[in-house]
């Protein structure tokens, strides 16, 4: 998916062969095998594609007979397989206008499809069938191209605070609220611990991560504008790559030399991070699970709060994680709409389907599941947090392959002492801005 656009464009080149050739990609359709229901002239036939593992599945499928009860008369044909191959059928659909009338569609997908915002159906002309109020407006602005909503955000993943309450406790310290906190307890760790010991890990990607956490909350702007661009000043990355390097120096962090000797794995299976040495992490809510299983014996994490002292601004990282879409070619826009609405907003709806596609980001949703004692956990806790504390989101282009591998490289680099901060952000301003605009056309 990282680099979906190129995806694309060869898909799109290939579309009309494809087509002629039989179009052979198509999802196999579960119709269900049900009657017309009786005393309706013509039933409503809607074609509705995901993908996921057997859980959203299943669930999915659940929620799906429940709206046909109470809709008779409107037949749901479920279109679904795994992430496999997923992403080429669906793009040769939308290639060749043969989509279904709702889909499952990556967050980032949108920009790729609907650069313009007409890629989809615009669901303000649908408000009288979907609730758009009960969203955050920082969420649906990553939904919203050219003023037209072009999904409805299913849920979101943020970059959260998680620290190893048990290493914390040894130290006897506190667990931080500030970074004047952190770097506090970074001299604490190094007297009552020893030197290997600190007070947060990031790796290179987390170090960058970390630098525009700084960079929102000081200057209450994102990563890129809306034309694609660094939003900030070579001064203001200066200034952030050098909180970093502090945080190195004073011993908060360990150094990208320091973390290369555990080897190049896994952040969780760091040894370091293992035994407890590394006391906390800046880690995707949705992944933090997995840190807690790797620690021995009977260590704990606890999520913690975002570290507010450095400027004004909320500055949380977060992202939409999927979304549902509506074709802007069905047939049967306001069916659909409703349709949805009750996927993600009915209670007994969002009872059945549970978690099976994450925290969702409707609140009628997580009042639902609230109320039924359904959320709970580190990954849940962290996510009302980020939702508490929402930044303005990042570029639909912010987490594509080759940005990637860029963020990491320079880090490293800049770790390692072989460009200073000054040369950092003058390569991060060229060529970021060089590749997104490449990506954008």
């Amino acid at each position: 998916m990282k680099r979906m656009a190129k995806t694309v464009a060869i898909l799109l080149a290939l579309t009309l062969l494809l087509t002629a050739c039989g179009g052979g990609d198509t999802p196999a359709v579960d119709t269900g095998g049900s009657e017309e229901p009786a005393g309706v002239e013509e039933e409503v036939v809607l074609r509705f594609s995901w993908w996921g593992g057997d859980e959203r599945h299943e669930k999915t499928l659940e929620a799906i007979a429940l709206f046909e009860e109470r809709n008779p008369g409107v037949k749901i044909e479920a279109e679904y397989g795994g992430w496999s191959g997923f992403q080429e059928k669906y793009a040769t659909q939308m290639a060749g206008n043969t989509a279904a009338d709702i889909m499952q569609v990556n967050w980032n997908w949108l920009y790729i499809f609907s650069k313009d915002g007409n890629g989809y159906y615009d669901l303000n002309d649908l408000s009288d069938y979907v609730d758009l109020s009960n969203y955050d407006q920082a969420i649906m602005d990553q939904v919203t191209i050219n003023n037209k909503v072009n999904a409805l955000p299913l849920g979101i993943g943020a970059k959260v605070f998680y620290y190893n309450e048990t290493t914390y406790a040894k130290a006897g310290v506190e667990i931080p609220k500030t970074f004047e906190d952190l770097f506090a307890a970074a001299d604490v760790f190094k007297e009552q611990l020893g030197n290997e010991y600190y007070p947060i890990d990031v790796d290179a990607y987390g170090a960058f991560l970390m630098v525009l956490y700084y960079l929102e909350q000081t200057t209450g702007q994102p990563f890129m504008n809306e034309n694609n661009e660094i939003n900030y000043t070579e001064g203001q990355l200066v200034e952030a790559l050098e909180f970093y390097n502090e945080m190195v120096e004073r011993g908060v962090t360990p150094s990208m030399q320091q973390r290369a000797g555990a080897g190049d794995v896994p952040v969780d299976q760091t040894p370091s991070w293992i035994q407890g040495k590394y006391g906390g992490t800046y880690e995707w809510d949705s992944a933090i699970n997995k840190f807690q299983a790797a620690l021995e014996g009977e260590q704990t994490i606890v999520t913690g709060d975002y570290l507010k002292d450095l400027g004004s601004y909320d500055s949380a990282l977060a992202k939409v994680s999927m979304t549902y879409a509506i074709n802007k070619d069905t047939k049967h826009p306001e069916i659909a709409a409703q349709f949805l609405n009750f996927l993600v907003a009915d209670p007994d709806s969002v009872a059945l389907q549970g978690t099976a596609r994450g925290i969702p980001a409707n609140k009628a949703a997580i009042e639902t599941l609230e109320s039924m004692g359904m959320l709970s956990g580190l990954t849940y806790e962290g996510n009302v947090k980020a939702t508490q504390f929402l930044g303005k989101g990042i570029n639909p282009y912010f987490e594509s392959g080759e940005l990637q591998d860029l963020y990491r490289e320079l880090i490293d680099q800049f770790g390692y002492g072989r460009i200073n901060a000054q040369q950092t952000a003058e390569r991060l301003i060229n060529e970021v801005n060089s590749m997104t605009q490449e990506l954008a056309q």
